[in-house]
């Protein structure tokens, strides 16, 4: 008797989050998206409440509220993604809301806390005349990762630099020790069955 042989799909390999949003600010969006739209939804009926139709004024002003509350509301979704994932082999970094950076675990060497120099506007400047400092997580790529070690640039998030990817702490969970130890736990845990081998095809933005 002869058997059919059955092949299934590959499953995808689950996602694993390493450095989560910041689910502070997006707790803090929430609100203010959910404000924005109640005293819209009043504005709204107040308006038709004084006399048929629409009032110019107040209609003008629940619309704003709305975009407002629904653009918080983005917002505050946006500031939940995770900003380091891995999915199987590869190392998906979140540099800004639609771009996300992908690097084989390979080519990722270490993971620190770093500190970056702001002026009052929280734009970067040099050490000697930053008015604070935010805490960074940087991650360091293998020099011989020639597909992104090179890269430059970046996004609101996180930024690249001489090889390592910068990741700004005022979007991030809170980046303590115990978050790097945490991070660095899952690296070395990842990189113990990840492939060793990878192409400059593998880094890709």
């Amino acid at each position: 008797m002869e058997t059919a042989a059955v092949t299934t799909a590959a499953e995808p390999a689950a996602a694993v989050v390493w450095l989560r949003g910041n689910h502070r600010l997006a707790a803090l969006l929430g609100a203010a998206a959910i404000g924005l739209l109640v005293v819209a939804a009043g504005t709204s009926l107040l308006s038709r409440a004084a006399a048929e139709g629409w009032f110019p004024v107040p209609a003008i002003l629940a619309a704003g509220l709305s975009a407002g509350g629904i653009a918080a509301a983005a917002g505050s979704w946006l500031a939940t993604r995770p900003r380091l994932l891995q999915r199987g082999d590869i190392l998906l970094a979140r540099v800004g809301p639609v771009r996300v950076d992908r690097l084989p675990l390979a080519a990722v060497e270490a993971v620190f806390l770093g500190s970056q120099p702001l002026d009052g506007r929280g734009r970067e400047v040099s050490a000697d005349v930053a008015a604070f400092r935010v805490g960074t997580l940087v991650v360091r790529i293998a020099e011989r990762a020639v597909g992104c070690a090179g890269w430059t640039g970046g996004g609101p998030w996180a930024f690249w630099e001489n090889g390592y990817l910068v990741i700004d702490g005022r979007w991030t969970e809170p980046l303590t020790a115990e978050t790097v130890r945490r991070v660095n736990g899952r690296l070395i845990q990842a990189k113990r069955t990840a492939a060793d081998a990878f192409t400059a095809g593998d880094c890709r933005r």
